[in-house]
C-alpha cells in the first residue's frame, strides 16, 4: 500500500511539473502583455507581473482591425474544417473498407503529398492561383488549408474505421440497410472520437497557418490573424507588449473551442468502446 501510494504521489508530481512546463509559455505571454516594454526588455523581467496594465490590449483593439482578422480566420478555418472533415470521412472509409492495390497506392500518394515542405510549393501554387484569378480571395486560402489537412486527416479516419468490425455493417446490410444508411446511422456514431480529433486537428492547422495566408492574400482586408499579428513587427522597432496581447487574443478562441468540444470527445470515446 505504501509503495502504491508513493508511486501515485510521484506520478502526480510529474504530471504537475509537466502541466507547468506546458502552460508556462502561455503564462509568460500573458505576463508580457500586461507589462511595460521597459520591464519586458530588462535583464531580470519579473516572474509575477507588478503594476499590471492592459494598455497593450486597448492599443491592439483600437489601432488594428482585429475583429476583421478574427472574422477572416474563423470563416476560413470553419469552411476548411467542414470540407476537410467530409472528404476525410469518405476517403478514410474507402481506404479502410476497399483494399484494392490502386486505392492503397493513392492513399500512400496522398500521405506523401503532405510530406512536401510548403516552401517548395508556395511559388508554383501562387502561379496557379494567379492564373485562376484567385489571389487575395477566401477561396484560395480555404483550398490551401484543405490541401494541408485532408491527407493526414484521411489516414486518421482510416485508423478509426479500421477499429470498427465489418460484421456490424454486414449485419445492417442483411437487415435491409443501404450502404449510405449503415454508414450514417452505424459507422459514423462509432467514429465520433475520430471526428472530434480530426475537427480539432483541422481547426488548429487552419488557425495557425501563416505561409500560404501571407503569400496568397496581400490585401489587409483578407488577412487572417497570423498575418495580422506579424504586422506588429516594425521595420525599426518591435512592440512586444502589443504582440503578446495579440497572441493572447489569438489563442483564446482555440481554448474555448477545445473546452466546448472536450465533453463530446470523451463521451464519444466511451460510447465507441461500449458499442465496439
Amino acid at each position: 500500500m505504501k509503495s502504491k501510494r508513493l508511486n501515485n504521489i510521484i506520478l502526480t508530481a510529474l504530471l504537475v511539473i509537466l502541466v507547468v512546463i506546458l502552460l508556462f509559455p502561455i503564462y509568460w505571454t500573458f505576463n508580457s502583455s500586461v507589462s511595460t516594454p521597459q520591464k519586458i526588455l530588462s535583464k531580470n523581467p519579473p516572474l509575477i507581473p507588478r503594476d499590471m496594465t492592459f494598455k497593450a490590449y486597448e492599443e491592439v483593439i483600437e489601432r488594428k482591425p482585429i475583429m476583421l482578422w478574427f472574422f477572416n480566420t474563423i470563416f476560413i478555418s470553419m469552411g476548411a474544417t467542414i470540407f476537410s472533415l467530409a472528404c476525410s470521412l469518405l476517403a478514410g472509409y474507402s481506404l479502410s473498407r476497399y483494399k484494392t492495390h490502386g486505392q492503397q497506392l493513392m492513399g500512400y500518394v496522398l500521405l506523401l503529398s503532405r510530406m512536401l515542405p510548403g516552401t517548395l510549393l508556395v511559388i508554383p501554387i501562387y502561379m496557379v492561383f494567379s492564373r485562376m484569378k484567385l489571389i487575395n480571395t477566401y477561396q484560395s486560402l480555404i483550398i490551401m488549408n484543405l490541401v494541408n489537412i485532408i491527407p493526414f486527416a484521411t489516414w486518421m479516419m482510416k485508423g478509426f474505421f479500421d477499429s470498427i468490425p465489418k460484421q456490424i455493417e454486414e449485419a445492417a446490410h442483411i437487415d435491409g440497410c443501404s450502404w449510405f444508411t449503415s454508414f450514417v446511422r452505424i459507422t459514423m456514431p462509432l467514429t465520433l472520437p475520430g471526428i472530434a480529433a480530426v475537427t480539432i486537428y483541422s481547426l488548429i492547422l487552419c488557425w495557425n497557418e501563416f505561409l500560404y495566408a501571407r503569400t496568397l492574400a496581400y490585401n489587409q482586408s483578407k488577412w487572417v490573424f497570423t498575418v495580422g499579428l506579424a504586422s506588429f513587427i516594425g521595420e525599426h522597432s518591435i512592440n512586444w507588449s502589443q504582440i503578446m496581447a495579440g497572441g493572447i487574443l489569438f489563442i483564446l478562441p482555440l481554448i474555448i473551442f477545445f473546452i466546448l468540444l472536450e465533453p463530446f470527445l470523451v463521451s464519444g470515446m466511451a460510447s465507441g468502446s461500449v458499442k465496439g
